[in-house]
């Protein structure tokens, strides 16, 4: 944009930094309007008062002589920026989260302001002799809003950024906040692993990779690094802004809570380490590794005992083959689960599918065995009225399931935990009655026949949100909220 001298304040007597702008020197209507938009900006940006951005302290215009060019005079700041560090190699992971944060509070300083940066990048990023960050340039920012003040110039077609950095949104012409935290995903990114996250030869490359390539984990290129790692950059790297983290203070939260955390030895990245295929974050699966073997033993010993006390009173086959055929589809199911986990591009694929593909299975599966029996005879009044509200409580619960996401709040969340509750007291009841226990809550809250498959879906409802409601619960943007709430 310009040159950068270190000069003397006269008045005051200390040392400041002149950034004259030339690249805005030169006459014309199209030079005037380009000064005047960049004076305006660089008011908004003069009010911020934060540690960890640079301060602005005046601002003109050079004169005729020089072509009218606009300058900034700002706080001299002794040190070296971090493009200049990242020629030395990556970063050591402690001094990325702990820079990462800093930069996360100058962002949120500048967003509660309705000030955008749309820069961030390694040669935006000065850090101290005492080893602190300064971010620069947010003379380039415009308002969040465009209308934010009366005196607002406005300037279509024209796109403030770095094209390997820039957000899917701020490449269309469309930065948010949320566009400012996909850079620091970037530059966290190149951090880590001494390299950007997607490759190309130009910057239509880069943005058409920012567009539609998904990145890989960081630890796919530097071996030993925390999935913590990946599980922040990645989030901070999705396509979509609501993926994101919150607020910029969210994420300076996170990255905090990365430092606070034992050093963890690290090896370098490999030199000139070939680009690895895309790979989600490694997340631990709920429940952990035995989980899944657990489920598939208790419905083998389910099975077996359905099998052994005849629950339909005939002497035939068809037990034996159905149940022959549960164990069979179980089985199935623990080899695909073990085969997924072990292809983390799979896994993130399965998620999103099963989100809502396996609540709506369920729900069909019910609705199927329901409507089949429609006519049974009931013993305790109309068939409707006694299934309804066992069917809208597991109805409920699976729309629960397929609309939680890292940002449900606690009411959704308590809401949720009450119809499974409901569920499984409707369970209970259907296993009392057919066994002939003389223990029931209500009879029309009993799941009505067939038993074992309306009883058995409802079972897999209660397990489907309670392992989404921790999974959620873990990747949220600030995931000790909840405990912290609770306890207090």
């Amino acid at each position: 944009m310009g040159e950068v001298w270190e000069a003397q304040d006269e008045k005051l007597d200390r040392r400041v930094a002149v950034k004259l702008i030339s690249l805005l020197a030169g006459g014309g209507s199209r030079g005037r309007e380009a000064r005047a938009r960049f004076l305006r900006e660089a008011r908004l940006t003069a009010r911020l008062q934060h540690p960890h951005i640079v301060t602005v302290h005046d601002l003109g215009e050079s004169g005729p002589e020089t072509g009218n060019a606009p300058f900034l005079v700002m706080e001299l700041v002794r040190g070296e920026g971090l493009d200049a560090k990242l020629e030395r190699g990556a970063i050591d992971p402690q001094d990325a989260a702990r820079w990462g944060a800093e930069i996360g509070e100058a962002l949120a300083e500048a967003h509660a302001a309705g000030v955008l940066h749309r820069d961030i990048k390694p040669s935006n990023i000065f850090i101290t002799h005492t080893g602190t960050v300064k971010v620069l340039d947010f003379g380039v920012a415009r308002a969040a809003d465009p209308y934010a003040t009366a005196d607002r110039l406005t300037q279509t077609g024209f796109i403030v950024g770095t094209p390997p950095y820039m957000a899917p949104e701020q490449a269309r012409g469309h930065p948010e906040p949320g566009s400012d935290l996909y850079a620091l995903g970037c530059l966290l990114f190149e951090l880590l692993t001494a390299r950007l996250p997607f490759q190309a030869p130009d910057s239509i490359g880069y943005l058409t990779a920012h567009l539609t390539d998904e990145p890989p984990a960081p630890s796919s290129i530097r071996p030993g690094l925390p999935s913590s790692w990946d599980t922040l950059v990645l989030k901070l790297l999705s396509k979509d802004p609501s993926e994101r983290h919150t607020t910029a203070a969210d994420a300076s939260r996170a990255l905090r809570r990365l430092d606070a955390a034992a050093p963890t030895k690290v090896l370098p990245p490999p030199r000139d380490a070939p680009r690895r295929p895309p790979a989600a974050a490694k997340h631990t699966p709920v429940g952990g590794p035995w989980l899944p073997g657990g489920v598939w033993l208790l419905t083998v010993v389910a099975t077996a005992i359905l099998v052994s006390v005849n629950i339909d009173g005939h002497g035939d086959d068809g037990d034996a083959a159905s149940g022959a055929l549960v164990v069979g589809l179980a089985t199935a199911w623990l080899v695909g689960h073990f085969v997924v986990m072990s292809r983390p591009a799979w896994r993130t694929s399965v998620t999103k599918v099963t989100r809502f593909a396996l609540p709506l299975l369920l729900l069909a599966v019910y609705a199927v065995a329901v409507t089949s029996n429609a006519e049974a005879p009931w013993p305790h009044g109309p068939y409707w009225v006694a299934v309804s509200i066992s069917t809208a409580a597991l109805t409920s619960l699976l729309a629960f399931s397929a609309a939680l996401t890292d940002r449900t709040g606690h009411g959704l969340r308590r809401a949720g935990y009450t119809l499974a509750a409901l569920n499984t007291i409707a369970v209970l009841d259907t296993v009392f009655q057919q066994t002939g226990i003389a223990v029931t809550v209500s009879p029309h809250i009993t799941f009505v026949a067939p038993q074992p498959v309306s009883a058995g879906v409802a079972v897999l409802a209660v397990a489907v949100y309670c392992v989404r409601e921790i999974a959620t619960r873990r990747s949220a943007p600030d995931a000790q909220r909840f405990s912290q709430t609770e306890v207090s």
